[in-house]
């Protein structure tokens, strides 16, 4: 089937519905309902091990059925320790609604180099103010007690900034005072837990509440100078390229800043929407996006990138779907008795869902298609960033 006979026939569907539900983003922190709490325990059941990995037991490749996935899914290689995506840095992301990634992370350690739990929201109008309810420091123990001088992760938090007003950033940049007060709360925070710095997820939030290029730039450059002085790293998320006149973050922007962050985590996923159905992330689109920031092959800065790769998919129904993780995706996949099929175009697997009281598709990353994004990474130099441990398939972890 042709993607874009697909699409016609999901919009079709959605068309046809008194109404379309807007989904929360599968990056959304306000996700936290019962389902995901479920979800969580579910993947925390211990996987079967087995002494092959998923390419020598022949898995990673296009022609997989439902059957092989139901029956592989949850079957782990003993050799945890050996890494196979080696060329890129590799940022895993943990909610703590999908406990599974805490312990996908621990027992992953040596496939990592960043990992950043997602922890930490700053409020406007509350600047000096970091809620600490979410960090687990049991966790946060294990995985720094597991380095080694051979190898070692760097634990680097998320800090949302959610809900500031324009006023309230264009004060604490003014404000030097404020500002400095303001970044040494951040190196108190990481010299108390013995954090290397940290994920900031600014860039859109403040854009969006009409913040200027220019004070946004030079205030993400104060607090990364002011974190490296400490030996304190800063990961910036920026969102991908959209194709439109005027794109959220440029490659003047990232030539700005880029003496100054250490890395870029690319938000190249949910290139679809139940508004406009499709792939997750199609190769072509994730390339044009790095070509993009750094169009020379040879130019150093590509290894700042690290490029998203998502382990959630989508669910496209008449009432419009949304997000799902693994275990969801396991039980479409049972229920439904879901054929695959491969796109060419968007290198991704997806099955059709023939249910005459709720039709539609699901979009979800196979180990085939997760193996032509690393290779994609590889050919462009880059690393990788994953969104996130807690929602993919167990078997992910054996591809990485």
């Amino acid at each position: 089937m042709k993607i874009t006979f697909l699409i016609l026939s999901i919009l079709i569907l959605i068309s046809i519905a008194s109404a379309t539900l807007s989904p929360n983003s599968a990056r959304d922190d306000k996700k936290k309902n019962k389902k995901n709490k479920d979800d969580a325990k579910n993947e925390k059941k211990k996987p079967e091990v087995s002494e092959k990995d998923v390419f020598q037991r022949q898995l990673v490749r296009r022609d997989v059925t439902a059957t092989d996935i139901l029956r592989e899914a949850d079957i782990l290689s003993k050799h945890t320790n050996i890494r196979h995506y080696v060329p890129g840095e590799v940022l895993g992301y943990i909610t703590p609604w999908n406990g599974a990634g805490y312990d996908r992370a621990k027992k992953f350690h040596k496939k990592f180099d960043l990992v950043s739990p997602v922890w930490f929201v700053i409020q406007g109008g509350h600047p000096f103010k970091i809620p600490v309810h979410d960090m687990d420091k049991k966790w946060l123990k294990s995985m720094q007690d597991a380095n080694t001088k051979k190898h070692s992760v760097k634990i680097l938090p998320r800090i949302l900034f959610d809900r500031w007003t324009s006023d309230q950033v264009e004060e604490i940049f003014h404000d030097l005072q404020k500002r400095h007060r303001f970044i040494d709360m951040l190196i108190s925070l990481a010299e108390t837990n013995s954090f290397d710095g940290y994920v900031l997820e600014i860039w859109n939030q403040f854009l969006m509440a009409g913040v200027r290029k220019s004070i946004l730039t030079a205030l993400i450059t104060s607090i990364a100078d002011g974190l490296r002085e400490n030996d304190l790293d800063t990961i910036l998320a920026i969102p991908a390229q959209r194709k439109m006149e005027n794109e959220l973050f440029t490659k003047e922007d990232f030539e700005e800043l880029s003496p100054h962050i250490r890395y870029f985590s690319v938000m190249t996923y949910d290139f679809s929407s139940v508004h406009r159905p499709g792939p997750n992330a199609p190769v072509d689109w994730i390339r044009d996006c790095i070509k993009a920031l750094v169009p020379k092959t040879n130019d150093v800065r590509r290894a700042q990138i690290l490029m998203g790769l998502n382990f959630y998919g989508y669910h496209y129904t008449p009432s419009g779907g949304g997000p799902i993780v693994g275990s969801q995706y396991l039980e479409l996949l049972e229920k439904h008795k879901g054929k695959l099929q491969w796109d060419d175009e968007s290198e991704e697997h997806f099955f059709e869902v023939k249910a005459k009281d709720n039709p539609g598709y699901v979009f979800f990353p196979t180990l085939y298609s997760l193996m032509s994004r690393l290779e994609l990474a590889v050919e462009m130099k880059v690393g990788i960033a994953i969104w996130e441990l807690g929602q993919g398939l167990n078997y992910f972890m054996d591809i990485l």
